[in-house]
């Protein structure tokens, strides 16, 4: 999976920017307690741990 699929994922899960990082984008979610950052790599892909890692916080 890309970057930008992965930060598409997040969006229709109810994630919203709330800001840029260094090389990340930072994701915000109004009922979870924690962020998510989010690589700005759109077309290289996601490394599969880390994919792993994200696709658990985000909840898909």
């Amino acid at each position: 999976m890309k970057w930008s699929e992965l930060r598409r994922i997040a969006e229709r899960n109810g994630w919203l920017f709330q800001r840029n990082g260094g090389k990340h984008d930072i994701y915000v979610h109004p009922d979870k307690d924690y962020k998510i950052e989010i690589e700005r790599h759109g077309s290289q892909e996601v490394k599969p741990g880390l994919y792993y890692k994200l696709k658990k916080q985000i909840g898909f």
